[in-house]
Parts: C-alpha cells; structure tokens; sequence
C-alpha cells in the first residue's frame, strides 16, 4: 500500500515531462488515490481499469482506419485482412470497396446488432491462428504509432502500480487481442465482439454478451466477477452512445472498499449528454506516440 500511495503522490512529478496533455496526472492520482482506500480496506483486492479502444487508446478504428481532411492515415485491418486475402467473404481485389460502399452501410441502416457482428462472421473459415499472426504484426508495425499518448501513459502508470487493465471493445475480438502485446497486457485482458472457434477455424457463431452500450457493462461485470476480489476502479472511453453505459456503471458503483469511488474519464466525446456528463471527466486528447505518416 506504501508503494500505491507513494506512486500517488509522486505522480506530478512522473508526468512533469509529458507535454500539455496534463489531464493524465489528474487521472492517474485520483485512480490510485481511491487503490489506496481500496487496499487499506481489502489488502487482497484486486483494482481494475477498462477501457474501450477505438478512439479511447487508439486514434482512429483499428477495424476502419482513420482517415483526415479527405486523406486516409492508416487502413483499418478490416482492409488489410481483406487484401491480404484472410477474408472468407470479399477477395483481395475490390472486395473492400464492395464492403465500405454497399454492403456495410446497407446492414448499418438495418442496426448495428446486426452490421457490428457481422465484422467478425465475415472471417469464418479462415485460420484463427493466420489471423492472429497477422494482426499482431500489424498491431506492432502500424498501430502502435497512433495510440494516444495520453492513454498510454495512464495505463502504462496504473499497470505499474498494480492496477490491472483490460480493454472492452466492440471491434472484433480477433483484431484487439492482437493489439495486447503492443499494450503491455496479457491477451486474455482484452475482449472485443467474439464469434466461436472450432477445430482453429473461424465460426460466424456470436458469443454474447456483444460488447456495445449496455453489453459492455455486462461484459465488464463478467471480468470482474470471475476475478477474487476484482474491484472496477476506472473505465475510459470516447463515445456516450456506446460507451457511456459502462463508464457511468463504473462513476456510480455502490460504495467500494474504504469509501473509495470509481473514475470514468470521456475522451473526445463531442457534446455532453445529460445523464451522464455529470459523473465523468471529461477531456481533449489529440497526441499519439509515433509518427504521423500515411499507413
């Protein structure tokens, strides 16, 4: 506990050389401030962080890219997989247009319940094992360069401090389990929309629950429970439409061990929404960690 509350207090000066974006020295003592409470009260709890991942650590769409002013900075690996001819439904030549142009907005019109889970069908058949190789190779080449800095450092801080992260994504579960690596986590931290696995092959099967608005709260609620002592401490993200259930679960929890409450921090989400705004943090964060090239 000494450890935690000395990391607290010595957090402005860990941070005094990381830029204007100074939000993150807020965020990180006021995460292990409550720790603090939380272990004094129960020294075997077991403090965690969620976060989403499009466009909370990661700028842009790891499954769409990111495009700005008309140019495209980086592919999305629904892109790159379809090139790279690890798709069961597009092929490698104008497969991608026929799914950017038609056929996915047609089933966005429908709902994204179903448009969403389509995302991670569309690879059924393929290697599992093929699949994982290449996004985690993309994972390290491409978009670790366009993580947010200001992400990265509060992670990386409570990770350090023994706060335990994982990441809840409605992106395909194939795609952000390959980003834990460049993350410094464990893969079994990171859970993104799953389809099942049989004989190392994709399934278009879904598993539930789907980790978009009210299912990512559930989703979170079953990483919690399934941990001794798991206590959720923080949750970030950028969209109130999709993530502003699980943040505003996390912000209102019944009261933790020690008193201690948990912080939900909105980034870059546009206009507040009554409801919601009162309970988180909210801030601005454009700075990533690598060069800002085309991809």
């Amino acid at each position: 506990m000494r450890k935690i509350i000395g990391l607290c207090c010595a957090v402005f000066c860990v941070f005094a050389g990381f830029g204007a974006e100074i939000h993150a020295e807020r965020i990180v003592a006021q995460v292990l401030e409550n720790v603090a409470k939380i272990k004094a009260a129960d020294p075997q709890a077991v403090p965690m962080a969620f976060w989403d991942f499009d466009g909370t650590i990661i700028k842009g769409d790891v499954s769409e890219g990111l495009e700005k002013d008309g140019r495209q900075l980086f592919k999305g690996l629904i892109e790159r997989t379809i090139g790279a001819g690890l798709n069961s439904v597009y092929p490698p030549e104008g497969g991608w247009e026929r799914y950017r142009d038609k056929d996915y907005p047609r089933l966005n019109e429908i709902g994204r319940w179903i448009a969403w889970p389509f995302n991670a069908q569309m690879y059924h058949g393929q290697s599992a094992a093929a699949l994982d190789a290449f996004c985690e190779a993309e994972c390290e080449r491409v978009y670790r360069k366009w993580y947010f800095s200001s992400s990265m450092k509060i992670l990386r801080t409570l990770e350090k401090a023994g706060v335990e992260n994982y990441v809840v994504s409605a992106s395909p579960e194939i795609f952000v389990r390959n980003a834990a690596k460049t993350l410094g986590i464990p893969r079994e931290r990171c859970r993104g929309l799953r389809v099942g696995i049989d004989g190392g092959m994709m399934t278009t099967r879904v598993i539930h629950p789907l980790p978009i608005g009210e299912g990512k709260v559930e989703t979170m609620r079953e990483v919690v429970l399934a941990r001794p002592h798991g206590v959720a401490v923080a949750a970030f993200g950028n969209s109130y439409s999709t993530d502003g259930a699980f943040l505003r679960y996390v912000a209102t929890q019944p009261a933790l061990p020690g008193g201690a409450k948990g912080t939900a921090m909105m980034i870059n989400g546009g206009k507040s929404v009554p409801g919601y705004t009162e309970f988180f943090i909210t801030v601005d964060q454009d700075e990533v960690e690598g060069e800002t090239r085309p991809q």
